[in-house]
């Protein structure tokens, strides 16, 4: 009876540590950071837009391990909301009319036009110059620029936004233009210069062949080369025209970052990080567009676009595009926003290899970011926190049709918070640090308590083996 009682107390320790061990595995860690929430407007619900630190401080995705707690510690009911756009833009696309411009402008500087404009009533017809126009048709390279009609207006139709250029030729070129813009053929108005390029590199052709219009357009645009034997041959345009309708309240927020020096991960820097220049967003952020602006000075920067969302992760292509900034005189023009709508924390632009390296001195990047805002009701307790950095703890969001019943009656009602600076728990940090030893140590004590169980169990075999049959009890 000794030895069964010893055996059972073994086998009952073992499955003890054992138990033990799972449940430390199971606990969620605790949240590293905190920030204060500074209510500036009280509400039953209170909306607070969540910052980029707020980002860089979440270790799951989709902000999962966020919570919002009242000064007793107390979970507050939130949910996210969702990024909506101010504009609603619909595109349309219609082709337009070229007509190549003189060789150079006459000696008073002023180009003679290959069109005229006949007005009857509400209605504009152009008519072409017949010589002049057979002439640079039969030697198009002769022209020194180019006329384009982007076609007549409706009332109340969209103005157009931008061209986009098509050419036949050559391969590669880096072509500067200045334009303007006009109404009737008469009275000119300048509208900045630009530059469209084609570029041929391993990765693929590389080609900016928009044309970016002012605000206030004309119906006829006048696009002068600055050097007309490199410029490319046009064989047409279209012309973009985008009607906006203003439907929200939330835009993308616009960011600014310096180049910082690439963090070593698994893979350490390559070649390519000597001809990059590497930016850190501060978080894995939502982007719309990103941007390359230069200080000043005249730059051309082909680019390939590269990201990751954390610095073990290997570089993946996003994209390519060409940036700039030219002066010419009192005009200075600038590449359009390149599109980018991924999410990472790490963006890399790789110059192309028969360009200069990029100069991180005088550049910034600038980022349109679709980042989410929080809506939580206020209830127990004030001040508020907001509590992030939890790697295995479940969602805590939760749905906005659940945080607040009737959402677009109750929206304009909404009380408006800010977010202080994220402050560091050490207790918790330590206790992470020590948890992620634990966890590397883990398997290793599952094994060792299974060996010892099993070390028991044959011990306690061995010991009834040795006793041998039980004796019967005396009479």
């Amino acid at each position: 009876m000794l030895h069964s009682d010893f055996g059972r107390r073994g086998v009952f320790a073992v499955a003890l540590l054992m138990a033990q061990a799972l449940v430390a595995a199971a606990e969620p860690a605790p949240f590293r950071f905190s920030a204060p929430i500074a209510i500036d407007a009280a509400a039953p619900f209170v909306q607070l837009a969540l910052p980029p630190a707020a980002y860089g401080r979440t270790e799951q995705d989709e902000l999962r391990d966020l919570r919002v707690v009242d000064a007793r510690g107390e979970r507050a009911p939130f949910a996210l909301l969702a990024p909506r756009s101010t504009l609603h833009t619909s595109e349309q696309v219609r082709e337009a009319t070229l007509y190549p411009l003189p060789a150079r402008p006459s000696a008073a500087g002023v180009w003679s036009s290959p069109v005229d404009v006949v007005v009857d009533g509400d209605r504009i017809s152009v008519k072409r110059h017949g010589s002049a126009e057979a002439t640079l048709a039969s030697r198009p390279r002769e022209s020194g620029g180019w006329l384009i009609d982007s076609g007549e207006s409706r009332p109340g139709e969209a103005l157009p936004r931008s061209l986009r250029l098509r050419w036949s030729g050559p391969a590669e070129f880096s072509a500067a233009y200045r334009l303007e813009t006009s109404d009737d053929l008469r009275q000119w108005r300048g509208a900045g210069s630009g530059q469209v390029m084609a570029l041929q590199s391993s990765s693929g052709a590389l080609t900016q062949p928009v044309v970016g219009l002012p605000d206030s357009p004309g119906r006829f645009v006048r696009l002068v080369w600055a050097e007309p034997p490199s410029a490319p041959l046009l064989i047409g345009a279209s012309v973009l025209v985008a009607e906006r309708h203003l439907v929200a309240v939330d835009s993308a927020r616009e960011l600014s970052f310096a180049a910082s020096a690439e963090p070593a991960g698994r893979t350490p820097p390559d070649a390519v990080a000597r001809r990059a220049l590497h930016f850190d967003l501060g978080g894995n952020l939502p982007l719309v567009d990103v941007d390359l602006v230069f200080a000043a000075g005249t730059h051309v920067a082909p680019v390939r676009l590269q990201g990751r969302a954390r610095v073990d992760e290997p570089w993946r292509d996003l994209g390519a595009g060409v940036f700039y900034r030219l002066e010419r005189g009192g005009d200075v023009g600038s590449s359009p926003a390149i599109a980018l709508p991924v999410s990472v924390r790490f963006l890399r632009l790789v110059a192309d290899e028969r360009a200069a390296p990029l100069d991180g001195v005088d550049a910034r990047l600038v980022v349109h970011a679709a980042l989410a805002s929080l809506v939580f009701a206020a209830q127990g307790e004030p001040p508020f926190r907001l509590l992030a950095g939890s790697a295995d703890a479940p969602a805590g969001a939760l749905p906005v049709s659940t945080v607040v019943p009737q959402l677009e009656s109750e929206r304009p009602r909404f009380g408006h918070g800010e977010l202080g600076a994220f402050i560091a728990d050490e207790t918790v940090a330590r206790a992470v640090a020590a948890e992620s030893r634990q966890a590397r140590l883990r398997p290793w004590l599952l094994w060792a308590v299974l060996l010892a169980g099993v070390a028991g169990l044959g011990a306690l075999v061995w010991r009834l083996a040795r006793s041998g049959p039980a004796q019967p009890p005396p009479a």
